[in-house]
């Protein structure tokens, strides 16, 4: 189960991430359940394979805004180098660079 210890673990700046929520702590739970199942991950992770960066940063880019709202940090900050990368159309292997993102989100939302 997920807990404010264990987010801390995974490097969630939950002091941050609870004061957006009023600091109550089940409302920032539900916003984390909902935030780390924004289809926009799926979308995202579609587009970099079809090698779609327009789409990719639009994806990107709203994602970067929910989980820096939800000071999800080991998400946002790589999140927001691809985000800035694919603004500047940079050749990257984008897949690559999403996987850790990934797997890191695919274990939040299975402890949730």
């Amino acid at each position: 189960m997920l807990t404010i210890e264990r987010l801390q673990e995974y490097g969630v700046n939950t002091k941050e991430g609870l004061a957006r929520c009023m600091n109550m702590e089940k409302f920032y739970f539900k916003m984390l359940g909902m935030g780390l199942k924004n289809d926009s991950f799926d979308k995202l992770e579609k587009y970099l394979a079809e090698g779609n960066l327009e789409e990719a940063f639009e994806a990107a880019h709203a994602l970067k805004g929910v989980v820096g709202n939800l000071a999800i940090t080991p998400i946002f900050v790589p999140l927001s180098d691809i985000t800035e990368s694919l603004r500047a159309k940079k050749d990257l292997d984008y897949v690559a660079l999403y996987k850790p993102i990934k797997e890191l989100r695919d274990k939040l939302v299975s402890e949730l």
